[in-house]
């Protein structure tokens, strides 16, 4: 039983890691969010400037904690579900 209270849980972070690894590939809440800031630039992204603007976001995020970065990339998550969801 004690197995199964420790293992499930851990089964389900590592889980969550690998498709943040796997859809990012970074697992520092900071780096994700930067690339995720970066993905959301549509205007840089489609001049082909992709790469500055991680490299700037990457730039801003790290004068953030992992609290802030991790906050910050749950709240990008949700706009991006509400705009897909709202229309």
């Amino acid at each position: 039983m004690i197995r199964l209270l420790i293992g499930v849980p851990l089964v389900l972070v590592l889980l969550a890691a690998g498709g943040i690894y796997a859809a990012y590939g970074e697992v520092d809440p900071c780096r994700v969010l930067a690339v995720e800031k970066a993905r959301r630039a549509d205007a840089m992204n489609k001049l082909g400037m992709g790469g500055i603007v991680q490299w700037w976001e990457r730039i801003e995020t790290s004068q953030m904690s992992t609290g802030q970065c991790a906050r910050g990339l749950v709240d990008s998550w949700e706009d991006r579900l509400a705009h897909r969801g709202g229309g």
